[in-house]
């Protein structure tokens, strides 16, 4: 079935993140979603939703620079144009923007959503390669906080069903060895911990020490302990630590997976459509992580219901995804007061509902799926 894009329109949209336990980081305080949301119409009038998580610390898009590279240069290139799949205009604008991955993504995962709606088809049944999971565990970002405040997160937390607590580590002046081991003696032995560094240390050897003085808490995985642009610098440490390591920032594009893979950098892909360019490249992505023996996890910018409808998904509908040994970073419930979708995701219980609607199951408010 082909497609054909009339037009295309985005707005700027702020959604309030809470205060008390905001994700702090080694890149920063996470104080505000200052997002995009875009839709895509199609020739019969029906619409595909998306959103662009944007963060200049992240991707180097604010929301403002996204509309511009929208309106100024993307869409000039696909209105008017028609596709026989969504892959076709992504390909277009990897060939004549680089980088700008969060709008880019956004475009292609509204494509995807108009191109499924349209076949009154759900995205899911159309890329599964297994019965899709319909409830995904989530795990959640504690920021670095001293031991007091991280506890009472942790507690938090538990008590909102979430069993798998990811700790921002690696901030200077903030001591991981303490908070981890307060949360262990108020939890016990039953919460999973992962860490997650985003790129902390510049060196392995610093990488490494600081992983073996948290490894004793039981980790099931270290992530992103060196700098993005380092997968050489991650692949040493992965073979000098026990822990199993998880990529993130070092893996945003397919040329990034081919050289981690090449070197065996990681045990575990951190991905999801925005760091990634796309629900496209995601999906290529995983597919070349499963065929290489390793797994995946979704890793996440902080989406609202709209971002990650998308990210569920995958993560429900994949093999590569082994969402009861490695949960996801779907965590929207448990930051934001109000959801931006109707119907909102569920969550219960530390579990995400996957959306079963047609394309990714989910619009913006005050929207609809077909004309309006």
């Amino acid at each position: 079935m082909s497609l054909l894009v009339r037009r295309i329109t985005a707005k700027v949209v702020d959604h309030s993140v809470r205060s008390q336990g905001a994700i702090i980081s080694f890149l920063g305080r996470h104080e505000a979603s200052h997002y995009v949301t875009l839709t895509v119409t199609g020739e019969d009038g029906q619409h595909g939703y998306a959103e662009a998580a944007t963060a200049p610390i992240w991707s180097g898009e604010a929301a403002e620079t996204a509309v511009w590279m929208l309106e100024n240069y993307i869409a000039p290139q696909l209105v008017g144009a028609r596709f026989d799949h969504p892959s076709e205009a992504v390909a277009i604008l990897d060939r004549s923007l680089h980088g700008n991955s969060f709008i880019k993504s956004a475009v292609d995962i509204a494509l995807w959503d108009l191109w499924a709606r349209s076949q009154g088809v759900s995205v899911a049944s159309l890329v599964a390669d297994r019965e899709p999971i319909p409830r995904i565990p989530t795990r959640v970002s504690i920021g670095c906080y001293p031991p007091e405040e991280t506890v009472q997160l942790a507690v938090e937390f538990w008590e909102a069903g979430v069993r798998t607590l990811k700790f921002k580590t690696g901030k200077p002046g903030i001591d991981d060895v303490a908070r981890l081991r307060a949360v262990r003696d108020r939890l016990g032995s039953e919460p999973v911990f992962t860490i997650d560094y985003n790129g902390a240390y510049a060196t392995a050897d610093d990488a490494v020490r600081s992983i073996e003085a948290l490894a004793p808490f039981n980790l099931s995985l270290a992530e992103q302990p060196t700098p993005r642009d380092r997968i050489g610098l991650l692949a040493e440490v992965r073979k000098r630590v026990a822990v199993p390591i998880l990529a993130d920032e070092a893996v945003f594009t397919p040329d990034h997976l081919k050289e981690a893979l090449d070197r065996d950098a990681f045990d575990v892909l951190s991905i999801y459509p925005g760091k990634n360019g796309g629900f496209t490249h995601s999906l290529a992505m995983a597919k070349q992580v499963h065929a290489a023996g390793k797994a995946c996890a979704i890793g996440s910018n902080l989406e609202t219901d709209l971002g990650q409808a998308a990210m569920a998904c995958l993560a429900s509908s994949l093999t590569v995804f082994p969402v009861e040994r490695y949960a996801c970073d779907l965590m929207a419930a448990l930051f934001y007061d109000a959801s931006s979708v109707t119907p909102p995701i569920a969550f219960r219980d530390g579990r995400v509902e996957v959306p079963t609607g047609h394309g990714f199951g989910v619009v913006p408010h005050g929207r609809t799926g077909s004309s309006d």
